[in-house]
């Protein structure tokens, strides 16, 4: 075969030259180069235009195609809106921190349910309802990337919630206020 005759069909090559086993190689869209084992010249010349076209359309390979989303970007989002839709927003920024200190470089869609569960639950120091306002943040974390388009699957919707215990020790009559109030 030619060098005019290889050159029309780029990225088509015979890996052991005799044997008829034709392979493609190609880059996806962030340079990575890719091989396929296909067989006949013919069909491995058709496969390789496919698999350009593919690349161009973001089809093949398109989990590469885009940076995954990590839960530090979610939350930096979720505090974004925080803070202009609430007004306990220093709360949520202080929940936010021990989350990201576990979280921050994940892929946000590798999250599980258990996880998230087994992490709230080792925090010693937090009340029943402290865990639930931090497990309503992370779940409003993930509503909010689902709404963007960003996330399909909120793991934090499937973390029960604790029961939640606050109930008042008693109550102080006037005269008792009015001393209280004096000092």
């Amino acid at each position: 075969m030619s060098d005019q005759q290889q050159r029309k069909h780029r990225g088509v090559f015979e890996k052991i030259p005799g044997s008829g086993v034709w392979w493609v190689r190609y880059h996806d869209a962030e340079g990575c180069r890719h091989r396929e084992k296909v067989g006949s010249k013919g069909i491995a010349i058709k496969v390789a235009e496919k698999r350009r076209v593919e690349v161009r359309e973001g089809k093949k390979l398109p989990e590469l195609n885009r940076r995954a989303v990590t839960f530090g970007d979610l939350a930096g989002a979720a505090l974004d809106y925080s803070e202009k839709n609430k007004r306990d927003f220093t709360n949520d920024k202080c929940r936010m921190r021990l989350p990201l200190t576990w979280w921050k470089e994940r892929p946000a869609d590798s999250l599980a349910p258990e996880e998230i569960e087994d992490k709230l639950a080792s925090v010693q120091k937090w009340a029943d309802a402290t865990r639930n306002r931090v497990r309503a943040l992370l779940s409003l974390t993930y509503r909010l990337a689902i709404r963007q388009g960003k996330l399909k699957d909120n793991p934090a919707r499937l973390v029960q919630a604790r029961p939640e215990h606050n109930v008042r020790q008693g109550f102080i009559d006037d005269t008792q206020y009015f001393r209280l109030a004096q000092a």
